[in-house]
Order: structure tokens, then C-alpha cells, then sequence
């Protein structure tokens, strides 16, 4: 499994000119590989190299694996479409692979203008630096350097099992199992409201230093969420994994076109619902962890009640089963779909079992996927 392990970089102060002198020459490299490559209507890579390496390596200080990561970089930015010229900003992100690039121990061996420099570094996920495979992205943001590192993890081996937990996504709640464990947004939906609020205060001033303050706070709601999504997707996999059960999840692909339309603070609130990373993230841990990971078609999983398998009635949190010789009357809507997903998912896994579930099932058109993986 490819995934990106993030390293950051812990440079001196003469490192740190190194290292956005670097940055800095390759992208204006690249802008002018780019006018060649535009002016001259020639997108594939090897081409751009015979038009512009010489020329290049004899006007720049940029050794030649950084000239051919250069070419790189412009031809794969021409493979979105060739109508418009590209144009790189002088602070963006930069290539590495393992010729200019090497790790031993906690120091990066990292090529710059002048020579190597070996530039200690931390990282959170170390277990995953012998993994370390393909290339890198030198990045600079807000002061700091980071490594962006593919690294190929192999799988773990998936267990078979014949229980499955029952994962239910919400606004809610962000997520609730049918083992009881609710992870709920009040502290993230507080300091949402509260960074709009400081948000709105600054832009409303209009000033160079408001503007300056903007940059500065920009990208700590999306950090903090993603803190948050990271923290519940470990509990929950590890704790299928201690119980031996699987994981079953719904698929919400497309949810805010055919959700119905409401107040204008719950589509906000809709529309920061961060449930597809959460889902990315469940599906690579139980992948990493070998737990048997199942995603499943959400139609009626929370309007079926889960013990007698009819259609009831659903207002807000409440699952009332219309059913009179149900014996269950009224029951959490989130921790019902729990039972239901729950259910589905065994039926799904082992559908040799005869249970009511398996009918369901197949009405409901329910599918199996592996988690995908992103480069």
C-alpha cells in the first residue's frame, strides 16, 4: 500500500537560505522550461529534454537529476490539459527522488545549490521511514520545510470474521458504533463557530496586517479536523481489531446533492461535514491492521428497524417502528442504522448465512469494496 509520510525538517539558519535558494532556482527553471515547451506546442517529456537540458545545465547551478525532476514537473503539469501555459510560483513545491534525496537514521542527506546538506528531521510515523520508496515533495510553508515521502507499506494479511461493527457517519455525531461508543462534534463544531467568528472580525477590517493575520490562522480548522478524524479512525480500528470483528461503513459518495435542502446554518454545517476523509482514513488503517473493511449502500439503514426488519418512522434522532408486534417502540436513529450496518455487513461477508438480512441485502443492491489507495 503507497501512502505519503510527512517529514519535517529541522534546518540551521544557513540551511534554511539553502534551501529556498533551491526552491526558488527550480521553479524559475521551470518557467522557463515551461515558454519552451509552450512555444514550441511540445508536451512529451523526453522532447522538452532535448530542447532545453544543455541549455540548462550550462546557464544554472542545478545539477542534472534536478534539471531532469524539473522537466518532470512541467510535463506532468501539461497532462491536465495543453491550452494554457504554465506558470510555477517561485515558494512551490519541489521533486526529490533517491539520487538527490537519501535518509539514514534521523538525518536527510537533501541536495541544494552548493552541495548535499544533512539536515536532521522528525517524524511522527518512524516505523514507516525503512519503507521509503519513489520520490518526494520538498515543501515550504509558513517558515517551515516538509517532506512529502511515498513510502510502500506491505498489507497486512485480512482476517476472516463473522461479526462485523457497525459504523454509522453523522452531524450530529461524527460517529456512533453498535458496540455503544459515540464520538460526538460539539468541541469541533464550537471552534468552528468560533474561527468564523474571528474570521469574520479580521476580514471585516480590510487591512494589510488583518490580511497578513488571515494567512497566518489559515488552515487550522482543516488541521484540527483532520486531528480529530485521525484520533477516531485509530480507536475504532483498533478496537475491531482487539475484538476480532470487521468494520462495516456506508458509502455517502454524492450526499450533498440529493440531501433535502434546509437552513442555511445546517448546510454550512453540512458542507464542512468532513465524512469523506474520514472514511479514507478508516479504509488504510483497517488495511494497515488487516481488518476486514466493508462499505455498503446507506438506503434505509436508518429507517429499518433492526429488529423486525420493517420500514418505520424516522424524526431527527428518534427511530420510532411502526410494527405493533415489534417489541421494540422507540430506539436512537443513529444507533439503529448502527445495528443495521452492522448486520449488513456480515450478510454481505458471509452470505451463506440464512438471516433476514440477506434478502435485504440484495434489495438494497448493498456492494463490497477494498479501500483506495492514493499515491
Amino acid at each position: 500500500m503507497i501512502l505519503t509520510l510527512k517529514i519535517k525538517l529541522n534546518p540551521s539558519d544557513e540551511q534554511k537560505k539553502l534551501l529556498l535558494e533551491t526552491i526558488k532556482e527550480v521553479n524559475k527553471t521551470c518557467n522557463n522550461i515551461s515558454n519552451v515547451a509552450w512555444d514550441n506546442k511540445v508536451f512529451n517529456q523526453f522532447k522538452i529534454h532535448k530542447l532545453v537540458y544543455h541549455d540548462i545545465k550550462n546557464s544554472t547551478n542545478l545539477s542534472a537529476q534536478v534539471i531532469v525532476r524539473a522537466i518532470a514537473k512541467v510535463n506532468d503539469s501539461y497532462k491536465i490539459d495543453r491550452k494554457t501555459k504554465r506558470v510555477f510560483k517561485p515558494l512551490g513545491a519541489i521533486t526529490y527522488d533517491s539520487r538527490i534525496l537519501t535518509y539514514k537514521k534521523e538525518i536527510a542527506s537533501v541536495w541544494c545549490i552548493g552541495g548535499r546538506q544533512k539536515i536532521p528531521f522528525t517524524c511522527f510515523n518512524k516505523e514507516h521511514v525503512p519503507y521509503i520508496k519513489g520520490e518526494a515533495d520538498l515543501i515550504y510553508r509558513k517558515g517551515k520545510f516538509f517532506l512529502f515521502q511515498c513510502v510502500d507499506i506491505p498489507d497486512a494479511k485480512i482476517k476472516d470474521v463473522t461479526e462485523f461493527t457497525g459504523v454509522d457517519f453523522g452531524i450530529t455525531s461524527i460517529v456512533e458504533t453498535n458496540d455503544g461508543v459515540t464520538h460526538t462534534d460539539n468541541t469541533l463544531n464550537e471552534y468552528r463557530e468560533k474561527s468564523q467568528k474571528v474570521r469574520s472580525s479580521i476580514q471585516s477590517k480590510g487591512t494589510r496586517s488583518s490580511k497578513r493575520l488571515l494567512q497566518r490562522l489559515s488552515g487550522r480548522e482543516k488541521t484540527h479536523a483532520n486531528i480529530i478524524n485521525h484520533t477516531i479512525a485509530k480507536s475504532i480500528v483498533l478496537t475491531a481489531k482487539e475484538q476480532g470483528k470487521g468494520i462495516a461503513i456506508e458509502d455517502l459518495t454524492g450526499i450533498r446533492f440529493t440531501s433535502k435542502r434546509r437552513s442555511k446554518k445546517f448546510k454550512t454545517k453540512f458542507g464542512r461535514w468532513s465524512f469523506a476523509d474520514l472514511r479514507f482514513k478508516l479504509e488504510y488503517k483497517a488495511l494497515l491492521n488487516g481488518v476486514n473493511l466493508i462499505v455498503l449502500n446507506p438506503q434505509y439503514t436508518s429507517q429499518t428497524c433492526n429488529s423486525c426488519k420493517h420500514i418505520g418512522k424516522r424524526t431527527n434522532k428518534v427511530f420510532k417502528c411502526t410494527n405493533t408486534n415489534c417489541s421494540t417502540n422507540t430506539i436512537d436513529a443513529d444507533l439503529n442504522a448502527c445495528y443495521n450496518i452492522g448486520g449488513l455487513g456480515v450478510a454481505i461477508n458471509t452470505p451463506e448465512r440464512q438471516t433476514m438480512f440477506c434478502s435485504i441485502a440484495s434489495h438494497l443492491l448493498l456492494f463490497k469494496t477494498h479501500p483506495i489507495v492514493f499515491a
